[in-house]
């Protein structure tokens, strides 16, 4: 009993007692507590501060943005000086917009960017010039065809006297989308016109692939983008004179459209139009004129040389500046209002060049302007109730345009016959590259068709209509009676398209 009794206080002197809690055991717990609520209030600090950070880079780069688009339209609107462009249309259905490709359209656009004023200026693809830093003088759109939008620049700067900030080269196709695009154009359409328009637009639907439809009469009409650039192709019945009046018409009536569209419109054009044009204008000058297109307005169109004579060089039919000299001065008056300015030495020379080759050595007075709406339509047939070809027969004898054989398909595409093209054209380079103006298998210089430079009415006599054989059947080959001509083969303005 009394070893139990000892050993049970032998185990308790072994137990442990709790140590006491002393003073220095409270300040080391509370100093680790304050450590962890400081490293906490770091932490959260410097998160805070890091969200700071990222929202005053976030502020500053919208601002830049803000400053960017500013200086951008400041740059465009009210800085003095002009911003010019080199414009180029080619009738190209392989997509080459470079060389090779066959240059219908050349214009001067020149911006007052002080005032947002534009003046367009067509300079005549058949006028004789120098096209190269050869010395080689030939019809001025060969420059393109030789050298695509380098030479055809370089070219013109060198003639004209002119330093191009940007040039811009399309196809019909760009310009018909972005005519969709804005709604379409409304226009008025003289006999004349609509005499030969509707087989202009099914060759334009085959050429784009965008389908369209034929127009019913003359007069007032409301044209989607391929019926518009059918109008801006038309010459058959007039000259290449008014056909650039008509092409300016069609941009007039497309900038007034696009001033008054919405920047999702104008965004739209800039996505579809921009892969199919070749341009060395910016995305960064685009936007910013995009979102002040109404600030622009195309104050003045005409087409250069202002004083001219048609006239055979060689196997050309050209266009003569006389003078070139006195041109290119009345041109720089026009562009940029310089009463002083004085043709260089560089543009003498070519000016006697240009003199001596056409015995045209006189100033000339400026040629009246050339306006769309003119020109001659073929000659009315009997409006009598037959509808069978046979019966119509005597009348096709009365004028030249009703004297190709008849033929009874409906619509029929222009193809080789609604080019610029004669029969009798020759050839004028050995080096000519393939194509034409529209779909002539020749290039587009080598014409001879007078009525393609005069530069008298449309209506003086002797001169021969190149009427083609696509215009004559679908004047004469309808059941409905044919007049005005292509129009009659299409009564009811069935669509016409890829797959209609």
């Amino acid at each position: 009993m009394s070893y139990e009794y000892e050993d049970e206080l032998e185990r308790m002197r072994n137990r442990k007692r709790p140590a006491k809690k002393r003073e220095s055991d409270f300040i080391n717990r509370h100093q680790q507590e304050f450590e962890e609520r400081k490293i906490r209030r770091a932490r959260a600090l410097k998160k805070k501060r890091r969200k700071q950070k990222i929202m005053r880079m976030a502020a500053v780069l919208v601002l830049a943005v803000a400053v960017l688009t500013g200086y951008f339209i400041y740059r465009h609107m009210h800085d003095d000086g002009y911003w010019t462009i080199a414009v180029f249309g080619v009738d190209s259905r392989d997509g080459n917009l470079e060389k090779g490709a066959l240059s219908d359209v050349e214009m001067i656009c020149n911006v007052d960017k002080s005032t947002g004023e534009i003046t367009l200026v067509s300079v005549y693809r058949d006028t004789y010039l120098k096209i190269d830093s050869a010395g080689t003088y030939h019809k001025i759109n060969e420059a393109y065809f030789k050298g695509g939008h380098e030479q055809a620049v370089s070219a013109l700067e060198e003639n004209l006297d002119l330093t191009f900030d940007n040039y811009a080269t399309f196809n019909w196709k760009a310009v018909a989308d972005a005519i969709n695009i804005l709604g379409g154009i409304d226009l008025e359409l003289s006999d004349a016109e609509f005499a030969y328009i509707n087989s202009f637009i099914t060759e334009t639907v085959e050429s784009t692939g965008i389908p369209s439809q034929h127009l019913k009469s003359a007069g007032m009409n409301h044209l989607d983008g391929v019926q518009a650039v059918a109008y801006a192709r038309l010459r058959l019945m007039d000259t290449d004179f008014n056909r650039t009046a008509r092409q300016r018409k069609v941009i007039s009536l497309a900038m007034e459209k696009a001033r008054s569209a919405g920047f999702a419109e104008l965004n739209n054009i800039l996505v579809t139009v921009l892969p199919q044009i070749s341009t060395d204008i910016g995305i960064d000058d685009l936007i910013p004129l995009a979102k002040n297109i109404s600030k622009y307005q195309i104050v003045e169109t005409t087409g250069f040389p202002f004083s001219r004579e048609t006239k055979r060089i060689g196997k050309m039919d050209c266009v003569i500046p006389t003078t070139l000299e006195s041109n290119v001065e009345q041109l720089h008056q026009l562009l940029f209002g310089d009463e002083s300015y004085q043709a260089p030495a560089s543009v003498q020379k070519i000016s006697q060049k240009v003199a001596e080759d056409s015995g045209l050595t006189e100033v000339g007075e400026n040629a009246p302007e050339a306006n769309p709406g003119g020109g001659r339509a073929p000659q009315k047939q009997q409006p009598a109730e037959t509808t069978a070809p046979a019966e119509t027969a005597p009348e096709e004898d009365s004028t030249e345009e009703t004297t190709e054989p008849e033929s009874t398909e409906e619509t029929i595409p222009p193809n080789e016959e609604s080019g610029d093209d004669d029969d009798d054209s020759e050839e004028t380079d050995e080096t000519r590259g393939p194509g034409s103006d529209l779909t002539s298998a020749g290039h587009p210089n080598n014409q001879t068709d007078p009525s393609d430079h005069q530069t008298s009415e449309p209506s003086r006599p002797a001169e021969k209509e190149p009427v083609t054989d696509s215009s004559t059947e679908i004047q004469n080959g309808s059941e409905t009676p044919p007049v005005p001509a292509p129009s009659a083969a299409q009564p009811d303005a069935e669509p016409v398209g890829p797959g209609v």
